[in-house]
């Protein structure tokens, strides 16, 4: 058998090392081609919707299809596992809210570790919510609200779309740092806990602010604060309840996430793609009828975001002895 000479054999074991390498360049260079799918965990809704805006961003800019299907079910995880458990080649993301990410682990025990089987790509929305109260209820400041619980302890009472939902989590936090009694009312949906405070069958919802914002320019409810750092675009009038309550604070953010394993040029030619979409001067307008705020970051922040949040729903959910149901 004849030998190869030192100097070719070295070449060519060069070459058969470097071909998984080569592959993932040949991959990052192909991708896409063929449909993508954005697996949004929820129903039809401002999730959905979002997603669609950004799927057909997507689509005209990489020239490929973007499937956006809704799996919803156990506060968004089971749409969450779906793509944990999808081939991490970039075809199948996670589009979701919040909530599956950093609160489902403070309320269930979870098929999946959001910090270890799924890459966060980036954010690029959030959703303050609004605390508004029937107008009936005479209240128009939280120094009022506060006042009227303490004179009347349980007389007051909140809605939310549903037990451990946000705007449960919204009402619990003010009765901790108020030191005040009211009632918890669970609805199926954010729109049912929205009528049953235009009905005055409730006094107050913490719910989102696409939600509400119709009935405050109505005059049909009263805003008296935003769980955001910073006042709202689309509520500018309406003062963060952290002002009078520090810490008071729940500020949805939608996000895009790949499996674990998905090759980091895919995920960097997203996040790329998705800070361009972010940018359009076209997209404000149509996030503003959704009742959303631009806000932007990258993975490595979204991460930071992820890991602190998580710890601070477990503590407060321990502390407010808060249960899945």
């Amino acid at each position: 058998m004849k030998l190869l000479p030192r100097r070719e054999f070295l070449h060519l074991a060069a070459g058969g090392a470097a071909l998984p390498a080569i592959s993932r360049i040949a991959l990052a260079q192909a991708y896409p081609t063929r449909p993508i799918h954005f697996m949004v965990p929820f129903p039809a809704g401002p999730n959905d919707a979002l997603a669609r805006l950004y799927g057909q961003k997507l689509s005209e800019d990489w020239k490929q299809p973007v499937v956006v299907e809704d799996r919803p079910g156990a506060t968004g995880t089971i749409g969450a596992e779906a793509v944990v458990r999808a081939p991490p080649d970039g075809y199948t993301l996670l589009f979701t809210v919040d909530l599956p990410i950093t609160m489902a682990p403070a309320l269930l025990k979870l098929p999946y570790d959001t910090l270890r089987d799924l890459i966060p790509i980036a954010a690029f929305v959030k959703s303050d919510n609004v605390l508004v109260v029937n107008p009936g209820a005479g209240i128009h400041s939280m120094a009022e609200l506060t006042a009227t619980a303490k004179a009347k302890p349980g007389a007051l009472t909140f809605s939310s779309a549903g037990h451990a939902s946000p705007a449960h989590m919204c009402g619990e936090m003010i009765k901790r740092q108020a030191g005040i009694d009211m009632v918890h009312v669970p609805y199926t949906s954010a729109a049912a806990a929205m009528n049953a405070v235009l009905a005055g069958n409730v006094t107050m919802f913490c719910g989102p602010i696409g939600v509400a914002l119709p009935h405050i320019k109505a005059g049909t409810v009263y805003a008296l604060g935003v769980t955001g750092l910073e006042p709202s675009p689309l509520l500018p009038g309406a003062a963060p309840l952290a002002a009078s309550y520090p810490g008071l604070i729940i500020s949805a953010w939608y996000g895009l996430f790949a499996p674990a394993g998905t090759p980091a040029s895919v995920t960097s030619m997203l996040h790329d793609e998705f800070k361009k979409i972010y940018a359009d001067p076209e997209l404000a307008p149509k996030l503003a009828a959704l009742g959303l705020d631009p806000e932007w970051m990258s993975g490595a922040k979204l991460t930071q975001r992820i890991a602190s949040e998580i710890i601070k729903w477990r503590d407060f959910v321990a502390v407010a002895n808060i249960h899945a149901e």
